[in-house]
């Protein structure tokens, strides 16, 4: 016996399918590959259309009515198979994320670390972050202590060596 779940994805699949060309079509499109012939003669053939037509139906030497309606049934199961693997991928694809859903949901409500963890390390990082500021503003005052004091030193040494001059000009004199 068929169980039930295997029954709904016979069902659905077969109402889910796409329109495609009837089993007729298929036959005399393949009977028309089948015996390609008939084309190529009739457009080598000399004469008149109705010369044309029984010069390529008499070199028919026989017609397969069986090979062709095989190879119909073949190219038409192979459809239905492309089509059922491709309805079974999808419905795959449509439950794994339905369990991809209920697997969020399910951790909404669950106890989570990660998070308490996540927070923990962030508010570590700006506290690190302020410190680090901090220091950066403690350091940037101290060099620009430093290079007032040099400047101050070096504007002392310019009038000192002004002074200096000045007295070697004078002693010459």
């Amino acid at each position: 016996m068929i169980n039930k779940k295997t029954l709904k994805s016979i069902l659905s699949f077969t109402e889910n399918q796409n329109p495609a060309p009837s089993f007729i079509f298929i036959y005399i499109l393949t009977w028309f590959v089948w015996h390609h012939q008939l084309f190529s003669l009739f457009i080598n053939a000399q004469g008149d259309f109705l010369m044309k037509i029984t010069t390529s139906l008499t070199s028919l030497e026989k017609n397969q009515y069986f090979v062709v309606f095989l190879l119909t049934c073949l190219i038409f199961l192979a459809r239905l198979a492309v089509d059922y693997f491709k309805f079974k991928s999808r419905e795959l694809l449509n439950s794994a994320d339905d369990d991809f859903v209920n697997a969020r949901d399910d951790q909404k409500f669950a106890q989570n670390t990660d998070i308490a963890n996540l927070m923990a390390t962030l508010t570590k990082t700006q506290q690190q972050l302020a410190d680090s500021k901090a220091r950066e503003k403690k350091v940037s005052a101290e060099k620009n202590e430093a290079i007032k004091k040099l400047l101050t030193l070096q504007h002392e040494l310019d009038e000192t060596r002004a002074d200096i001059d000045i007295l070697n000009k004078l002693k010459v004199n």
